[in-house]
């Protein structure tokens, strides 16, 4: 048998984050955005210009935090370099670092990671995990801007903020399961623990849905093709047309506002092992369509969902 949406939002229902939830958070993140706005402010050659919440948490798509799972948010925090400013990406992590570490003295170290692009702060007594991400604007009115990288301190990342919330927002209001697939995608990379970033699986049903390879609004039908594409492997190329031109690398899935940054670059050494679990998860789903009796269904939704999975009505 197959799954309803209204079964399956029942689940999806059970994972998501809540908008109780979040509100619950808003003190914590407040309060670290004020913190990093002061530690910007106390470094020298560089200015403030606004501070913008993205991720899953702004496009819609946000799990609710469990076990090492963290709710993972971005806050992106717009810079401007002061004339004659050489920008030194790694120092000015390491000022930050300094700065929130006096700002938090009950917080450890550990607490504090310095990523290729981003600074994260862990809160790990409420399961919030903030990416501060230094974002440097190429131009007065212009979408786009730098990241910088600390391996290569040039700020060779360009992309758009405000064209990847545009990209998630034009789904949400086109297609509104695209929230509940891209959720249970996370779940299962979450239970096999695979290396998969949550916006390579934005962009991925994203795309689909605008090639109408996933067609209507059935939550189950989008979820099964979504395993279909991953499991092609090598072949897998995702493109918008947008700015740059994509590499050779196999899988390439391109950020919406830029053809040229694969999103999936870090994940390509265990891809092989993305490939099988996906191929396995459609295989599975796909059978599950053809027994009979919600009781072996549930069942082989948990081995490609683990044992959360859950479409009943009752709260247990």
């Amino acid at each position: 048998m197959e799954y309803s949406n209204s079964e399956l939002t029942r689940f999806v229902n059970r994972i998501k984050l809540s908008e109780e939830k979040k509100r619950s958070y808003s003190g914590q993140i407040d309060n670290l955005k004020d913190q990093v706005v002061a530690a910007i402010d106390k470094i020298s050659g560089i200015r403030l210009l606004k501070v913008k919440r993205s991720g899953s948490w702004k496009k819609g798509t946000a799990l609710a935090p469990r076990g090492t799972n963290p709710l993972d948010i971005d806050m992106v925090f717009f810079i401007e370099k002061e004339d004659g400013y050489k920008f030194d990406a790694e120092a000015i992590r390491k000022d930050l670092i300094d700065i929130l570490c006096a700002a938090y003295p009950n917080k450890s170290s550990d607490d504090f990671t310095n990523g290729k692009k981003t600074i994260g702060v862990v809160f790990r007594g409420s399961g919030l995990e903030v990416d501060i991400v230094p974002f440097i604007p190429e131009g007065a009115g212009s979408d786009y801007g730098l990241q910088p990288e600390k391996t290569l301190n040039s700020g060779t990342i360009s992309t758009s903020i405000a064209k990847q919330l545009e990209f998630s927002r034009d789904l949400r209001r086109d297609n509104r399961e695209y929230p509940s697939i891209v959720r249970i995608l996370k779940h299962w990379r979450n239970e096999k623990e695979l290396n998969l970033p949550s916006f390579a699986l934005e962009i991925l049903v994203g795309k689909a849905i605008y090639m109408q390879e996933i067609t209507g609004t059935s939550i189950s039908d989008g979820t099964a093709r979504i395993f279909e594409w991953l499991g092609r492997g090598d072949d897998l190329h995702i493109t918008f047309g947008k700015r740059g031109r994509s590499g050779s690398e196999r899988p390439w899935i391109s950020d919406p506002a830029n053809d040229s940054n694969n999103v999936v670059a870090r994940a390509l050494a265990s891809w092989s092992e993305i490939e099988e679990e996906a191929e396995k998860a459609w295989e599975t789903l796909i059978y599950a369509r053809t027994v009979e009796g919600e009781g072996r269904t549930r069942d082989l939704w948990k081995e490609v969902m683990g044992p959360r999975f859950n479409t009943s009505a009752e709260d247990n």
